[in-house]
């Protein structure tokens, strides 16, 4: 395959046996058009599966030459497992979509024309979720609300991680140093120019998500810390209006006291010793995990570890190297 006209396509997997052939087959009926234009690889990112995932892969490869596993040491995550596949992709555009066909390959083609006519990102908002339950929904808005309403950089609502980069925004993204990245927000950051194309996300295929509340609360802890430092600055104004309504009070409670009035005060003062306790506490909790990441860079850890990288045969590819991620 020349690196030409060769675009890539990067799956993250973990725990996906099941799906593996479905999505390559769903992958190759999109894309039997421009097949006659482009050449295409896909890229199975195992991230730490305790399944058959990596066999599954592995017989795929042996079958279809244009199939290509990377397995990393464990499970790091659906953020890192993609910025590995990033750094393992050759072609001049990447794709990148989950592996359980919630994403729609038939969209495909819309993304490689989009594309084609001068987007250098094409992003896919999800509009809605065949088998979505209220509260997915209503968690994921929320999740959206949030990182609107704390970031500096702006994340367009509903979109996933279902994207097309042209190479040069791969380059770009890769410089990026981070242990803990959170790439919807790198990319919008990063400001190339862009368009997004509405989906129906489709039901899942077979198995079950392992994307749990836990992650989704991790991940946009992830995000907020990632694109702003607007929850410091939110903590700091709090302390402001708190110094403000204490020293209102404090007048008050002068003025009173000449005025010979007796102010019963006892309630009120470990009213207001709780809430300044509370306010120092939140601060100090966000200030601790500003220095937590900042403590993560200093010790250079990558966001992956690579076990496994090649066409599927269990060995390392002669044209990239088994070392740890940026």
């Amino acid at each position: 395959m020349s690196p030409a006209n060769l675009i890539s396509i990067v799956l993250p997997a973990h725990n996906e046996a099941d799906n593996i052939r479905p999505v390559y087959r769903a992958i190759s009926e999109a894309l039997r058009d421009e097949g006659q234009c482009w050449d295409f690889e896909i890229i199975f990112l195992d991230d730490g599966s305790r399944d058959r995932t990596a066999e599954e892969v592995r017989r795929l490869a042996a079958e279809s030459p244009g199939v290509r596993l990377v397995r990393l040491t464990r499970n790091f995550g659906h953020q890192a497992a993609l910025l590995a596949g990033l750094q393992y992709a050759h072609g001049r555009a990447v794709i990148t979509m989950d592996c359980d066909l919630q994403h729609p390959p038939e969209y495909l083609p819309r993304m490689i024309d989009a594309w084609r006519n001068g987007a250098w990102v094409v992003q896919m908002v999800r509009a809605s979720t065949a088998d979505a339950s209220w509260f997915k929904k209503t968690s994921s808005a929320a999740f959206y609300r949030v990182i609107r309403f704390l970031s500096e950089t702006p994340v367009v609502r509903g979109v996933a991680d279902f994207q097309l980069l042209d190479a040069e925004v791969v380059r770009a993204l890769l410089q990026f140093k981070d242990c803990r990245p959170f790439l919807r927000g790198a990319i919008a950051w990063l400001g190339f120019p862009s368009c997004q194309i509405e989906y129906v996300a489709n039901k899942r295929h077979a198995g079950n998500t392992s994307y749990s509340l836990r992650k989704m609360l991790h991940l946009c802890l992830d995000a907020v810390t990632t694109l702003s430092a607007k929850p410091l600055r939110i903590s700091f104004y709090v302390g402001l209006l708190v110094v403000a309504v204490c020293c209102v009070y404090g007048v008050f409670i002068v003025a009173e006291y000449l005025r010979g009035n007796v102010v019963p005060g006892w309630a009120s003062l470990i009213l207001i010793v709780m809430f300044l306790g509370a306010v120092q506490l939140i601060s100090v909790g966000v200030l601790g995990e500003y220095v937590a990441r900042i403590y993560e860079l200093s010790r250079k850890s990558p966001p992956f570890i690579t076990l496994e990288s090649g066409a599927g045969d269990g060995h390392p590819s002669d044209e990239v190297s088994r070392t740890a991620g940026p």
